[in-house]
């Protein structure tokens, strides 16, 4: 009898081990996606294209932890877990430079999936995450049409206004010299005359711009647009509408 059980037994742990030695080497079959890009993302790709032309390299789904990485100091199981936030997300698109691939700008493109709670969560995570690195994250909706002035608009107001935001509202800072125009738009305004554009003297408050323009509203959140001057980069001097949310929205628009 206790013979019979012992062999049982033996024979139950043969076919164990037997089971995950052939699971350890088991081979799945995959089947291949036709498209690397949804429907949507290949329609806004194509209007990126236009906009940014050949200013820039377009990568499209990169991995979040191809840009970004976890501070330095950290202790190693705090680094892991660090990492292990970003290593499964990816960003739509990601603007680089031409010359040398230097990452310039992210840019998200929200369908109706973002709407959802557990969307917005890895929304906010990731848009604090670009944050705390100081890489630019431009969140643009899906829609059936896009304007390529629009979107060129708001990738270079990002780019050029936007990326140093925290420091264009200090008192006091100096604007820096020789800035030039980016866009043929930039070089109309650099060759009106002064009085129109005004100067750091005389241009005027955000309270007289208040009386004299009603503030749009934000494309992004929703939320009343600010007059703010750009106080550096190839835009110092001149004005934009920036979102009061900020830095919860990003959300900038030329005057």
């Amino acid at each position: 009898m206790e013979l019979g059980v012992l062999l049982a037994i033996a024979i139950g742990v043969i076919l164990i081990l037997t089971q995950k030695k052939r699971a350890s080497g088991e081979v799945f079959g995959y089947r291949g996606k036709r498209y690397l890009l949804s429907k949507a993302e290949r329609s806004f790709y194509g209007v990126l294209t236009q906009a940014v032309g050949d200013k820039v390299l377009i990568f499209s789904k990169v991995r979040v932890a191809d840009v970004l990485t976890p501070q330095k100091g950290l202790n190693r199981s705090n680094w892991q877990r660090a990492f292990n936030q970003i290593s499964a997300k990816h960003v739509d698109f990601l603007l680089c430079d031409p010359q040398d691939c230097a990452v310039k700008l992210a840019i998200e493109l929200d369908d109706a999936s973002h709407g959802s709670a557990k969307r917005q969560k890895r929304d906010a995570f990731l848009e604090q995450a670009c944050e705390s690195a100081g890489l630019p994250l431009l969140r643009i909706r899906a829609a059936r049409g896009y304007g390529v002035a629009d979107i060129r608009q708001q990738i270079e107001t990002v780019l050029y206004s936007v990326q140093h935001d925290t420091s264009l509202e200090e008192a006091g800072q100096r604007d820096e010299p020789g800035t030039e125009a980016t866009t043929d738009e930039q070089e109309k305004v650099d060759s009106q005359p002064e009085r129109e554009i005004g100067n750091e003297e005389g241009a005027p408050t955000e309270a007289e711009v208040a009386t004299q323009r009603v503030a749009p509203v934000c494309h992004q959140c929703g939320e009343v647009m600010v007059m703010r001057k750009a106080r550096s980069g190839k835009n110092a001097g001149q004005q934009f509408w920036g979102c009061s949310a900020f830095p919860k929205c990003r959300g900038v628009k030329k005057c």
